[in-house]
């Protein structure tokens, strides 16, 4: 593009902003470029990207660190630091009780207590016995400090003067800085300041000459009587020019995902039930055939709760085959040669696996075909890193059905994956106290270059299965559904999950 399209291209901004730069040495600041030009600041900055496109100006971009005081340290600046009005109240008599010299400095019982804090850190006073009482006597550090203000009381002063830029500060100061910031009396924000310049095109275009003529955005009513529409010039757009980005409502990432397992499962035909968030210790352990003194049930893994206290059981006769089954065991099994204490039963914990949803759902419904599924929110006391959380979605489903295999289920599976874009899985043997047998299913997550566990499966056992009056093989799957998002969203810490990241919201595209 050669300089007159250039010049002829330029807005009216664009051309104020070019001729005041030329009347500076050197680079300037946005901010007095706008003092200079008349202009806001935004309208500047769009002026600065638009001549930076077409190269006649360069932008210098620096991060700074301004210092700004809390409204606790402008308290302090005005008022004087606790222990410094503090130890002025002393010096009246010297000698006098904690009370006595805080209602002297006329301190509130919060700020009594930082003053005698700091004072004796600074070792401005002692604590003295005397008739059974405790006084506070100023130290010969303390007489001292009464004649000179301390070196932070300085930075205080100075900072409360005016904002600073932490670069600006010497050693010292910056070691003062940190105990000032200790004492949430500073903030220190980060800021980016731009430096402007004209390029070499940019100085070659001016050398041109610039006319600056106004711009209009449209032909007013006034200007068409008045004439004035001769004088000015109708500002040309460029209808190529990126525009605002437009950010539209859209759901969660997350949230996507689980629509499409749920579509992926209702066209296979199966059916969605809802699980509990309050759970009684029956369904998510009883009757899953999960002893009652398995560590499962120790605080270190799932939530106990205080409100409500018990839960309500099934039927007596449910119950007692349930409590049957665990203390001699049905269908040839010794079970777990306890007795059964139905206080457990009752107990209430924060629903720790969606299993207790489909299991409850079996207990009312024991004739075949049943294939059901769940999508629900589970809590476990886990300790948090980039692959586990305390509360995390969970995927179940069972199929019931006469003359079911392992090889179904795992053929069910494969089929999930393969329609979820995740076709690298194994399995492995595997063992829970509900199933058998039993297996656990892996996913290559690209990013980390390992296998990521993501679910467990297997056949339920009789001993849960005969005291639901269930006679039929049942397959049941869990999925662990963060970990498969953090593959799905090429993510490789669950945690971004919960973020509430706009900025990483608002560039994901629908899934």
């Amino acid at each position: 593009m050669n300089l007159e399209k250039i010049i002829e291209k330029m807005s009216f901004h664009e051309k104020k902003l070019m001729l005041g730069l030329a009347q500076v040495s050197g680079a300037s600041t946005v901010e007095r470029m706008a003092q200079l030009t008349g202009f806001d600041q935004a309208t500047i900055m769009r002026a600065v990207l638009s001549l930076s496109e077409m190269g006649l100006v360069e932008i210098d971009e620096k991060k700074i660190s301004k210092i700004t005081l809390t409204p606790e340290g402008h308290d302090y600046a005005r008022r004087g630091l606790p222990e410094r009005r503090m130890l002025q109240a002393l010096s009246e008599s010297g000698c006098a009780t904690v009370e006595e010299a805080a209602n002297r400095a006329g301190l509130e019982a919060e700020l009594k207590n930082i003053a005698i804090t700091w004072l004796k850190r600074r070792g401005w006073i002692n604590f003295v016995k005397k008739n059974g009482k405790t006084f506070l006597k100023i130290t010969e550090g303390g007489e001292k400090a009464l004649t000179q203000i301390s070196a932070d009381e300085k930075l205080l002063e100075s900072l409360a003067s005016k904002e600073h830029d932490l670069e600006e500060l010497s050693e010292e100061n910056r070691e003062l800085l940190r105990l000032l910031k200790e004492r949430k009396l500073v903030e220190i924000k980060e800021e980016i300041r731009r430096e402007l310049k004209l390029s070499d095109l940019g100085r070659q275009t001016l050398e041109m000459g610039i006319e600056l003529v106004e711009e209009v955005s449209e032909l007013t009513r006034e200007m068409l009587l008045s004439g004035r529409w001769r004088e000015v010039r109708l500002k040309k757009y460029d209808v190529v020019a990126p525009g605002v980005p437009i950010y539209p409502g859209k759901a969660h990432p997350l949230q996507q995902i689980i629509d499409e397992l749920r579509e992926i499962l209702l066209e296979m035909g199966f059916v969605e039930i809802k699980s509990r968030i309050v759970e009684s210790e029956f369904w998510n352990f009883d009757a899953l055939f999960q002893a009652q003194n398995h560590p499962a049930r120790e605080i270190h893994d799932s939530f106990s709760l205080a409100k409500p206290k018990r839960a309500h059981l099934p039927p007596p006769d449910l119950l007692n085959r349930v409590a049957k089954a665990h203390e001699r065991g049905v269908a040839g099994s010794t079970g777990w040669g306890y007795k059964f204490n139905t206080e457990i039963s009752h107990r209430t914990v924060l629903c720790s696996q969606t299993t207790a949803a489909t299991v409850r759902y079996l207990s009312t419904h024991p004739d075949p075909p049943i294939k059901v599924f769940c999508i629900d929110r589970v809590y476990r006391h886990e300790k948090i890193d980039y692959k586990h959380l305390a509360e995390f979605y969970q995927a179940e489903g069972i199929v019931m059905d006469k003359d079911l295999t392992l090889r179904d289920m795992l053929g069910y599976l494969k089929q999930i994956m393969v329609k979820l874009g995740l076709p690298k899985i194994r399995f492995r043997p595997g063992y829970f106290p509900y199933t058998e047998p039993s297996v656990e299913a892996d996913v290559y997550f690209p990013e980390k270059r390992e296998w990521l566990e993501a679910l467990g499966a297997g056949m339920f056992r009789p001993e849960l299965l005969r005291p639901l009056g269930i006679r039929y093989p049942v397959l049941a799957w869990g999925i662990g559904f963060s970990r498969l998002s953090m593959i799905r969203l090429g993510i490789d810490d669950i945690r971004d999950l919960y973020n509430n990241d706009i900025s990483w919201l608002q560039a994901r595209r629908m899934i």
